[in-house]
């Protein structure tokens, strides 16, 4: 059986522990171990991409960085603040190492690639790489982001659609007809012609 353990360890916000009183002292001992941890991988996230420094790095130091893991996480299902502080702090100078290494070897970190669409009074950033949206949302924060894939996934939604089949017809019926407007009515309504 493959066991996908997450790369960064499942760390409960302080909302959760206010509203789940079931936490023991240890839990939260834990949690808290875990702050300066969180901070460094979010801000590697931030700076090359949610989870990709891993990626930037020899397979031998990304193999350090898995081992240094796995024990965190295993401290993490120990329940053991201690050790769970210790393996925090391997992890967070595994992180500096890992991008030393990715900022010598890359340079600066990729920026987010951001496409806008517009059309029909909606504007869209369409994201090439999901991992940069905390970048491209800083670059564009009034825009609305959708990644390729979320946008692939619309399209064949909207293939399987009645909408589809009617705009194909309507199209076989009119040669060159082209959609320019999609309106939501109910079949109840007068047609507008």
């Amino acid at each position: 059986m493959n066991e996908h353990r997450p790369t960064k360890p499942r760390r409960q916000r302080s909302a959760d522990r206010v509203l789940h009183r079931d936490v023991t002292a240890v839990q939260i001992k834990c949690d808290f171990a875990l702050a300066g941890f969180d901070r460094m991988a979010n801000a590697m996230d931030h700076k090359w991409g949610i989870d990709r420094l891993v990626e930037l790095v020899p397979a031998d130091v990304a193999a350090k960085y898995g081992s240094a893991m796995a024990k965190l996480n295993q401290a993490i299902d120990d329940q053991d603040p201690d050790e769970v502080a210790v393996r925090a702090s391997v992890c967070i100078r595994g992180m500096q190492a890992m991008d030393q290494i990715a900022t010598q070897a890359h340079g600066e970190p990729p920026t987010a690639q951001v496409w806008v669409v517009e059309a029909d009074g909606y504007t869209f950033g369409l994201m090439r790489d999901p991992r940069a949206w905390q970048r491209a949302q800083e670059a564009y924060p009034k825009l609305e982001l959708i990644t390729e894939r979320e946008m692939v996934l619309a399209l064949t939604m909207y293939r399987r659609s009645l909408a589809k089949e009617m705009i194909d017809a309507a199209k076989a019926a009119f040669p060159g007809a082209e959609v320019t407007a999609v309106r939501n009515m109910e079949l109840e309504d007068d047609i507008p012609w």
